[in-house]
């Protein structure tokens, strides 16, 4: 009996040591593999570790880890995800390219796209935030979103002249980088000191590890689905204006088909947020993990593409990997209430 009692405290003490492990250097082992995935596709890919090829691996991550990251504040809060993130980018880029074929400048554009970003976001945060859930309203206002986006413009391409105020962010460089890159870096960094170094980004934290001690502190959950809501879809416009400006056009249905043949948007935000090892049940996680999550993916989609893979496969590598981390999530979550 005793020998049986110190196996199994044995084998409890390796679990709960593993998990520890994972918890505490989860960073490290994540980087750890998108070294030697990066270091395996050099060796099965032609060209792949080139710098021209590098810099086109973080560019195309770019527009995905921009939402993303917005994405990662309404998970890290307990609230799930948005599932109308492409359609929230929909309307902004119908807005912004609608108000540059007038002529109305950059700026105005802009402001126009992030003023309908922010009322989209606030009106979804608040419903969420007084008790709907997470899914049904944003499923619910996706086909809003995208009805009006469609309405407005008739489901016909808006294009504006060039050269014109917005080039610099759709296709300028910085001494050879993209500038839509330098903008998702600088959004990264942004975004996790707020995260790390603000009472707001404790505050995230805290609602989405233990909502009850969040509302016992004066915290309420329907402050910051509002707010997590609305930083959301805020990259979203970002988004929506760096693809318009790259495109000098725009059409309701750019963020609903298949982006770059690697699957739906929406599906490929979600699995920048999963794969880097946020926690789909909030408190814990960082935005940095969902900027290199976004590489990683980009990573795997530019090795496939220089492989010859058609959309079929890439598609099924994104969707894999989203099931991947829901069962790894699953599996510590099971191994949390077992040692409680």
């Amino acid at each position: 009996m005793s020998a049986a009692a110190d196996s199994k405290r044995s084998s409890s003490f390796r679990q709960s040591t593993a998990l520890a492990i994972l918890k505490q250097n989860g960073l490290n082992i994540f980087l750890a593999i998108i070294a030697l995935v990066f270091i395996g596709f050099a060796i099965t890919t032609h060209n792949y570790l080139t710098l021209f090829n590098i810099k086109t691996i973080v560019r195309d991550a770019a527009l995905v880890g921009i939402m993303g990251i917005g994405l990662t504040f309404v998970t890290l809060s307990g609230n799930f995800f948005l599932l109308s993130m492409k359609e929230t980018a929909a309307l902004c880029i119908i807005t912004f390219a609608t108000s540059m074929s007038h002529d109305y400048g950059f700026i105005i554009s802009l402001v126009g796209a992030l003023a309908v970003a922010m009322v989209s976001g606030g009106l979804q945060g608040l419903l969420i935030g007084r008790g709907g859930n997470p899914i049904v309203v944003t499923l619910g206002a996706a086909g809003i979103l995208y009805g009006i986006a469609s309405w407005w413009s008739d489901n016909l391409v808006i294009s504006f002249r060039r050269p014109n105020d917005a080039e610099w962010l759709g296709t300028g460089s910085v001494m050879g980088i993209p500038n839509i890159t330098i903008t998702f870096i600088v959004i990264a960094i942004l975004a996790e000191l707020v995260l790390r170094k603000t009472s707001f980004g404790r505050q995230v934290y805290l609602i989405g590890a233990n909502r009850a001690a969040g509302k016992a502190t004066g915290h309420e959950n329907r402050s910051m689905a509002i707010k997590v809501c609305m930083i959301a879809s805020v990259c979203c416009a970002i988004v929506a204006v760096a693809f318009s400006a790259q495109m000098s056009s725009a059409q309701a249905n750019y963020f609903s088909s298949e982006f770059g043949s690697s699957g739906d948007f929406t599906i490929l935000v979600i699995a920048t947020v999963m794969v880097a090892g946020n926690s789909i049940m909030g408190g814990y996680g960082s935005t940095l993990r969902t900027s290199l999550g976004a590489v990683f993916i980009s990573a795997v989609d530019n090795m496939m593409v220089l492989q010859g893979y058609n959309s079929g496969p890439r598609v099924l590598s994104v969707g894999l990997m989203i099931v991947f981390s829901i069962l790894v999530f699953a599996y510590i979550r099971r191994d949390n209430r077992s040692e409680g």
